[in-house]
């Protein structure tokens, strides 16, 4: 699906600057047409198709290092961050192959890189409900050590106030400082309670997050990493693993222009319909891609079922236990599936014999593990 950026040019403040309006989010009312709740229903259903999908070792971790990247890459560029695709790749094959946590020598562009694709491995630190230290959290995360004239994770506070500029014009004026933690804390307790549906909740999260501006710098970054964590939690598992923000920003006129055009009309309708369109396509792409290299429509029932099953455990398990997921086969015949995955890359295991166990093959899992739950330290 290629994104019609076309269609949207259409809404646009025809006066600038456009200043931030506190709402009332409790009477925000989107209307989508049938075709935009079919495309959700679409979207939800990609999302489990691409839970399902089993891939060998390799192929899993290309594809996802590549969603990572693109999506790092994009989210960067776009506030002026120099390196190009092809060096942010480089960049989270170097985190592979570490041993340890990467810092980059000097402050600046890569150590950026390094931190956005890191957050897509933090266990934990995330989670719902969320209050203002989470997106102050995630700010920290995402600025530490870059460089940016500001304090990582610092909301601001009376007397900082931010005018946003496009080339030489001013073109937004974000929350005056003295109301910035209200508005977010109200931010933080509608998403609590909000009866949207889950991708309009996000999005409309998302615009109110980045009208409010709550940092001196950072918060196009910080609210689009908030944007894919916020899909995670409400339920959309598998939406790390698809390329989005080369949809959102590939005409970042269309981009921009839309999020002042809800701030200036209260009008919500033309942002949700185009990040559903965004999202539509990056899970069709992201399921065509791993969908080619699922190895489960190669196997025999047996072994699909193992590989599924081994999938939903994540952790070691052994022989005899993988013997009551298979059904009319003996035990050799299911020693013989397991190590079959184990060659293709599918499982991981260790011991000999009867001691061997299994483990589903997770090559993210040491990144991970030496990350943690720790945020860095502040600059």
């Amino acid at each position: 699906m290629i994104i019609n950026y076309d269609k949207y040019r259409r809404f646009y403040a025809d006066l600038i600057p456009v200043r931030h309006k506190r709402k009332d989010l409790t009477k925000i009312d989107v209307r989508l047409n049938k075709g935009y709740r079919d495309a959700i229903r679409d979207i939800d259903d990609m999302d489990r198709t691409l839970g399902s999908f089993v891939l060998a070792e390799k192929d899993y971790t290309d594809l996802v290092q590549e969603a990572h990247a693109v999506n790092a890459h994009w989210s960067t560029k776009i506030e002026g961050n120099r390196m190009s695709l092809r060096e942010v790749e480089e960049s989270s094959r170097m985190m592979m192959r570490s041993e340890g946590i990467v810092r980059a020598t000097d402050p600046g562009n890569q150590q950026e890189i390094l931190n956005h694709l890191y957050s897509y491995y933090v266990p934990g630190l995330f989670r719902l409900p969320w209050d203002t230290s989470t997106v102050s959290a995630v700010h920290r995360y995402l600025l530490t050590g870059t460089g940016e004239d500001c304090v990582p994770g610092r909301i601001r506070t009376d007397g900082e106030e931010v005018h946003v500029v496009a080339g030489d014009q001013e073109v937004f004026i974000g929350c005056p400082s003295v109301h910035v933690m209200t508005e977010l804390s109200d931010l933080m307790e509608w998403l609590r309670d909000s009866p949207l549906e889950s991708i309009v909740a996000a999005v409309v999260f998302f615009h109110e997050f980045e009208s409010i501006h709550p940092f001196l710098e950072g918060n196009g970054r910080t609210g689009r990493s908030i944007f894919h964590i916020l899909m995670q939690e409400l339920g959309y598992g598998n939406f790390n693993l698809c390329k989005i923000d080369d949809k959102l920003l590939g005409d970042g006129d269309v981009y921009y222009n839309l999020l002042r055009y809800t701030d200036k009309t209260g009008d919500y309708s033309p942002l949700v319909e185009f990040f559903i369109d965004c999202i539509q396509s990056a899970y069709g792409e992201a399921v065509r891609e791993f969908g080619e290299k699922d190895v489960l429509k190669g196997l025999d029932l047996n072994s699909r079922q193992l590989a599924i099953r081994a999938k939903e455990r994540k952790e070691w398990f052994t022989m005899q236990e993988a013997s009551s997921w298979a059904d009319g086969i003996g035990d050799q015949s299911v020693r013989n599936r397991l190590n079959a995955l184990a060659d293709m890359g599918v499982l991981e295991k260790q011991g000999k014999t009867r001691s061997m166990t299994f483990r589903f093959n997770d090559p993210f899992r040491r990144i991970r593990e030496s990350l943690g739950d720790v945020l860095p330290e502040s600059d």
